[in-house]
């Protein structure tokens, strides 16, 4: 028997069964990267029941966490919201489980929507019939509201369907476009870092404990860029769109008076001192380019320069942390003796001009430490670009 879905019929239903209640959430993040993402977290408003999970955390809140973690969260690749989860051992009874959802919660009068489907240790495997099966159930159960929908994989509202030893979980995607497109960064170098993964090894390093933070290899400048958005307190989010803009329960007045709250929350001053350099001119234009449009060009200090000419004279300071990901064979297409060799110049350079400083290299070669003679140890290892990589830490002596 259909029921025709109105405006304030959709509005009644969000305020029972949606907005009132404690929802739950997961913020994905790279892997080895949930400490950060976890200390993030735990900093967002009324949030509860933090728990760090492999690949990202997860928590729980009212609705308006999504506004928040989305706004705020500078190490998530993406914030889903928790539908619902249930076991099924076949398509048919996916199928039926699927259509029994409250689907107009999520959609309201949206015609197009995505669905994403994975896998593991599961009965039901075939990513596509898993996607049909979820995308009959929800079409079905809108169809008999008056609402028809249709499956566009471009479309603004994209859920999520994983499945587990024969687990579905159903998430809605409230980000969109992955967090780390912060907007600013339209310029690229090699094998650039992605800007989430540069604000958690800042966070990883300790950045707030340096009076100084300097990037001698910046690239397209991702690292030093991050380095004053988190010294500015600048909201990770509040120049970018996301999908729950186009959610039903979403409100424009409350989402602009978060970001006017964020704003009010920036500092009017730069408490770090920020330095980034490259040899090439074209990086460093890109660098001063993107730090422009991110709105903190004026608190770095650029400059064209070798590395190792790097605080040469101590212009740059006496102590304070060296960021970099450094070049490697496949990412500076240099042979790996050429490589050794500058790390081995790279060390001495450090060594002479640094002592005291501390350092924190992306670097894909584990013998770095030892062929740049530097005291540290590994700390985290991912993945840039499809290389694995380290981030290797220490103090220079």
């Amino acid at each position: 028997m259909k029921t025709q879905l109105t405006l304030s019929g959709l509005e009644r239903r969000l305020k029972r069964h949606l907005l009132k209640a404690t929802q739950h959430f997961f913020a994905a993040t790279t892997p080895g990267f949930e400490p950060m993402l976890e200390q993030e977290v735990r900093l967002l408003p009324h949030v509860s029941a933090v728990r760090p999970v492999t690949g990202g955390v997860e928590f729980s809140g009212s609705l308006a966490m999504v506004y928040h973690a989305n706004l705020k969260l500078r190490t998530a690749h993406r914030v889903l919201l928790r539908i619902d989860s249930f076991t099924a051992r076949s398509y048919p009874e996916l199928y039926n489980k699927a259509r029994r959802r409250s689907w107009e919660l999520y959609t309201g009068f949206e015609k197009e929507i995505a669905f994403e489907a994975a896998s593991i240790s599961s009965r039901l495997h075939h990513t596509e019939n898993i996607v049909k099966a979820v995308f009959d159930g929800c079409a079905d159960h809108m169809l008999q509201l008056g609402v028809a929908v249709t499956r566009r994989k471009e479309a603004a509202l994209r859920f999520f369907v994983r499945f587990a030893n024969d687990r579905c979980t159903l998430s809605a995607d409230s980000s969109g476009t992955l967090l780390y497109k912060r907007g600013y960064r339209q310029e690229l170098g090699h094998a650039p870092l992605r800007e989430t993964i540069a604000a958690a090894l800042l966070m990883n390093a300790g950045w707030n404990r340096f009076p100084v933070i300097a990037d001698p290899l910046c690239g397209s400048g991702t690292f030093i860029i991050e380095a004053a958005l988190l010294a500015m307190n600048r909201a990770a989010g509040g120049g970018r769109s996301f999908a729950f803009l186009s959610w039903p329960w979403f409100r424009q007045s409350m989402w602009e008076r978060l970001k006017r709250e964020a704003r009010v929350e920036e500092k009017a001053t730069c408490p770090v001192r920020l330095y980034a350099a490259d040899i090439s001119p074209q990086a460093v234009a890109s660098a001063k380019n993107n730090a422009q449009r991110a709105g903190v060009a004026d608190k770095i200090s650029f400059r064209q320069e070798n590395c190792l000419e790097f605080n040469r004279n101590g212009s740059v300071g006496k102590s304070g942390l060296i960021i970099a990901n450094l070049p490697y064979g496949k990412r500076a297409f240099a042979a790996n003796d050429d490589l050794h060799e500058f790390y081995k110049n790279w060390g001495e350079h450090l060594k002479e001009f640094c002592r005291g400083w501390t350092y924190g290299f992306v670097v894909n070669d584990q013998s770095f430490l030892k062929r740049a003679e530097l005291p540290g140890r590994q700390m985290v290892q991912f993945e840039n670009g499809g290389i694995p990589v380290f981030f290797m830490t220490g103090t220079i002596t």
